[in-house]
């Protein structure tokens, strides 16, 4: 499989992660989980071994376990199921939960039981703490932090967030902050190729479907998705 075609299957898997987070009315973090979980799984195993909704599925319901958000594995079948104007049936809802036990286990085998997930929107808030960061700013950092991306499997969550709020400013033409005395004028100032890259490799994805179509390669080069001093 092409990495372009990987990536669309995990930017398409994780849309549905994200959507049924939002039905069941999800905390950000649990759905950040099963998003992080889910890539963690096709680090390791591939596409073609494995359907990517049945995986997300089982992602969905572990996150949600270890993150106690308490929803059952009844309440993710009618959510992921769900369609406007149908009733589902018990038959369906009965097979969708034995499958989601069933790849729930294999989830957990193959990601060796690690639920010990870090994720950048507690370095982030720790960030705008101590800084007067428009709302906006703050909303546009959050989104580019959920935009679907592997980010946890290549970059450290701090260094995630940093970028992160740095295209929130850019995003709304709104100068940043240049006081270096602040956390995060700091860390920009110490670790600004880190930066760059982690930036690069976020807007990368807003190019991938002419990349696709045109069946271009990624610039290595200038993203360096592989960078084995950057991935965690």
């Amino acid at each position: 499989m092409k990495y372009e075609e990987e990536l669309l299957s995990r930017l398409r898997a994780i849309c549905l992660i994200q959507c049924v987070g939002y039905r069941l009315e999800l905390p950000i973090h649990t759905v950040a989980t099963a998003s992080a979980l889910f890539h963690r799984f096709y680090s390791r195993r591939t596409f073609f071994e494995y359907k990517a909704n049945k995986i997300a599925q089982a992602c969905v319901f572990i996150a949600c376990k270890s993150d106690e958000s308490s929803r059952r594995a009844n309440d993710i079948a009618k959510s992921w199921l769900y369609k406007p104007k149908q009733t589902l049936s018990e038959k369906k809802i009965n097979k969708f939960i034995a499958d989601l036990l069933y790849y729930e286990l294999i989830v957990l085998d193959i990601t060796c039981f690690d639920m010990q997930i870090d994720h950048p929107y507690y370095e982030l808030f720790e960030f705008v703490k101590h800084m007067n960061t428009p709302n906006d700013v703050v909303h546009a950092a959050l989104a580019f932090i959920t935009d679907r991306l592997p980010l946890c499997l290549w970059y450290d969550p701090r260094s995630i967030a940093a970028a992160a709020l740095l295209m929130g400013y850019h995003g709304h033409d709104i100068q940043f902050p240049a006081d270096t005395n602040s956390v995060w004028g700091e860390y920009l100032q110490t670790n600004s190729d880190l930066i760059g890259e982690i930036v690069g490799s976020i807007m990368d994805v807003y190019k991938l479907p002419k990349k696709y179509s045109n069946n271009n390669t990624p610039n290595n080069n200038n993203n360096n998705y592989h960078s084995s001093n950057n991935k965690r």
